[in-house]
């Protein structure tokens, strides 16, 4: 579970891809498959950055983050990040 808490961003970002070449090999696409598909890319990129950062972050650096990941995805990825990395890790590098 710890290798794949890593990789979270990177599977929602699959997710994303996959939302984007499904419609278009079925020829079905419509703009809202692409917000989808595009706000999935995007979330699984900033939320792999986010998981993967080994600062342990302040309250007014999460609060940035919650903004910029949106809060539902923010609360996935905060969880994602302490499932993957132990305090000792997180005292190695700060």
């Amino acid at each position: 579970m710890k290798d794949f808490a890593k990789y979270i961003g990177v599977v929602v970002m699959l997710v994303g891809v996959a939302i984007l070449v499904v419609p278009f090999l079925l020829g079905t696409t419509n703009n809202t498959n692409l917000i989808i598909g595009l706000v999935l890319v995007i979330e699984g990129l900033l939320g792999h950055i986010y998981v993967n950062n080994m600062k342990k972050g302040s309250l007014i650096t999460n609060i940035l983050w919650a903004i910029v990941l949106l809060i539902v995805p923010f609360a996935i990825f905060f969880f994602a990040k302490k499932a993957a990395y132990t305090e000792a890790e997180f005292a190695a590098y700060n």
